[in-house]
């Protein structure tokens, strides 16, 4: 258990999106005691497999990231948006910023910025404005201001544009809640387009590699924050 219990929120354009490219981070800090929210922004209800109507297959999501987050003994919260018609206005970036002020997460972590999917960008630009409004304290809202760390940018096939791992994450004591966890989600191990399980189970053993760990997930940070500070070589 950590000492000061912390607060990890991961906001996803979709359900599925953070649970697999940060659902080893997030399994980590569950065992090590912390609290976890993951956040989608859509159910991806527009992925319905052709045997099965919209609304069912987002009724399905949204119980299945409910079951996700609570192998981890966290909160799941799925957003009443449509899947690959995520708004990028005030009202979305308000309704966000009053859910970070409400839930006081420590740190949060979504998409990189270039992505293939048009809901995974404007993601990135809400939350950035979102955890701005939520910091501010002189913007007044129904509840007091909140400042979180991050965000950190998660590495996803989608959003691969520029991406360059700054952060990596020891993950090998999450892995095998992960794979538990993740088994929840249809899009798992039934997706007819891509293989997401193999994908990201392979992709955390070749971070891990580098970092001569099992496992690792790794997390990117605006261009602008990127600094390393040393005294000497």
């Amino acid at each position: 258990m950590s000492e000061t219990k912390k607060h990890i929120m991961a906001i996803g354009a979709h359900t599925g999106d953070v649970q697999l490219t940060c659902g080893k981070t997030l399994a980590k800090h569950a065992l090590l005691g912390d609290m976890i929210t993951t956040v989608d922004v859509t159910a991806g209800e527009r992925g319905a497999p052709s045997n099965m109507s919209v609304e069912d297959f987002k009724q399905m999501n949204i119980n299945s990231a409910a079951e996700f987050a609570k192998m981890l003994n966290g909160q799941s919260i799925v957003l009443n948006y449509r899947d690959a018609e995520v708004p990028e206005n005030e009202d979305i970036k308000f309704e966000i910023a009053d859910l970070i002020r409400q839930e006081k997460p420590d740190v949060i972590l979504t998409h990189w910025a270039k992505s293939t999917h048009k809901d995974h960008s404007a993601v990135h630009r809400v939350v950035n404005d979102a955890i701005f409004y939520g910091a501010l304290r002189t913007m007044e809202r129904e509840l007091p201001s909140h400042w979180a760390r991050g965000p950190y940018f998660a590495e996803n096939w989608e959003d691969a544009q520029d991406f360059v791992p700054y952060i990596y994450v020891d993950v090998t004591e999450g892995y095998d809640l992960w794979v538990e966890a993740i088994k929840k989600l249809w899009l798992t191990n039934n997706s007819p387009w891509f293989q997401y399980l193999e994908y990201y189970d392979a992709l955390s053993r070749a971070r891990g590699t580098l970092i001569h760990k099992k496992r690792a997930e790794c997390y990117m940070v605006n261009p602008q924050n990127m600094k390393r500070v040393i005294d000497s070589f």
